[in-house]
């Protein structure tokens, strides 16, 4: 299976359960295989939650849609058409209730990493996401990889 990475900046509102980070899969059929997440903390650090989303949200900060240049071979972009959606949202992403893959707080300075490897890789059924949020009423603001397969 071919691989991908795709990384960038996002933050939140000082709001339990925002979201600064969503790797979103609007293909119809295909599932998206994720392995890595790290996160490095840009100006905060709150703690960090990674969650699954039923619905994209809208208006993010900004969006990166991966090419070829994604692609760790370099061969393809992404056939699923994923997209990394940064925050702030305007409305934010539906998250699924009381289901955390993973729960965690953040390093003591700024300028430190995350690192969430999976033994086996997480899921992204299509048309869904998967999220790094807040867990609690503070402002995160992080620089986020994902690395998937499809």
């Amino acid at each position: 299976m071919p691989r991908f990475s795709a990384a960038g900046r996002g933050t939140t509102a000082a709001t339990a359960e925002h979201v600064s980070a969503q790797l979103w899969n609007p293909h119809a059929s295909m599932m998206l295989y994720v392995w890595e997440i790290t996160c490095y903390w840009v100006a905060s650090t709150a703690y960090v939650a990674v969650r699954r989303s039923t619905a994209r949200g809208a208006t993010p900060a900004s969006t990166v849609t991966p090419d070829a240049d994604n692609a760790l071979d370099r061969r393809a972009a992404p056939v699923s058409g994923a997209l990394l959606d940064l925050g702030a949202f305007g409305t934010q992403p539906t998250i699924t209730a009381n289901l955390r893959l993973y729960r965690g707080g953040g390093p003591t300075n700024v300028g430190q990493a995350l690192g969430i490897f999976f033994p086996i890789p997480v899921g992204v059924p299509a048309g869904t996401g998967l999220c790094i949020c807040t867990n609690s009423a503070a402002i995160l603001n992080l620089d986020t990889t994902f690395v998937w397969e499809e």
